[in-house]
């Protein structure tokens, strides 16, 4: 009774992961995409945005973040004011004009590449928009002066936000702020045996035990290229 393994790169094309056989066979199918934020930084789906500088009284600093065809996922924030009080939001469909070259990020996983698809770049202009999270950083010497969180906001995808801070404080800051974010992330790591969104799902890290009768087949498919699946067959 041999064990036969493989793994599947499953995309949107359909992906056969079972062919029909002439007898009965145990299966595990697993899907091993990573799960959580802390397998999705080890594995390389998590990049790191981040700065200091200083911020006038009253000054506006506006960062444009145009995502992919897959959206972002800020996974994590750090948010820190030295001498004044900080209003920061994240506006989205705003209008802006942008300039200079794409701001660099950084993969957690140094193994892996520095570009995900989403562009970051300092906007000049910004008007329009709907603010959908906002954090309000008091100052470290009026006791505060940070705010951290791993609340999940997830961004459409082609879509223009941008990353607004201003100090609305009397003094001069040095201002802080570090996010974490990833692009292949809820449903684009799902694999679905069948037909996409209309079939049985496997979640990362999920599996399914089954005894197949013989000429039965499964396919995969997932909403973007790359998802692993492990398949083990026991005769």
């Amino acid at each position: 009774m041999p064990l036969t393994q493989a793994v599947y790169s499953v995309g949107t094309a359909t992906q056969t992961v079972v062919a029909p056989t002439n007898d009965y066979a145990e299966y595990v199918l697993k899907n091993i995409q990573p799960k959580g934020v802390d397998e999705m930084a080890r594995d390389g789906y998590v990049w790191a945005l981040f700065d200091r500088r200083n911020l006038t009284s009253g000054q506006v600093e506006n960062l444009s973040f145009m995502t992919g065809p897959t959206g972002a996922q800020f996974d994590y924030y750090q948010l820190v004011s030295e001498t004044s009080s900080i209003y920061s939001t994240i506006i989205e469909a705003p209008t802006v004009t942008v300039t200079g070259n794409a701001i660099p990020v950084h993969n957690l996983n140094r193994n892996y590449t520095d570009s995900p698809q989403a562009v970051i770049k300092v906007a000049t202009s910004v008007t329009g928009g709907t603010v959908i999270q906002a954090e309000f950083v008091t100052a470290a010497n009026q006791g505060g002066g940070q705010t951290s969180s791993s609340k999940i906001v997830t961004l459409k995808p082609n879509t223009q936000y941008v990353l607004q801070a201003t100090n609305v404080g009397s003094q001069t800051t040095s201002w802080y702020s570090q996010i974490g974010f990833s692009e292949h992330f809820n449903g684009y790591n799902r694999i679905w045996l069948g037909t996409t969104n209309n079939s049985f799902v496997l979640g990362p890290g999920d599996e399914i035990k089954m005894t197949l009768l013989p000429n039965e087949t499964i396919n995969a498919t997932a909403l973007i290229n790359g998802n692993k699946l492990s398949v083990m067959r026991q005769e």
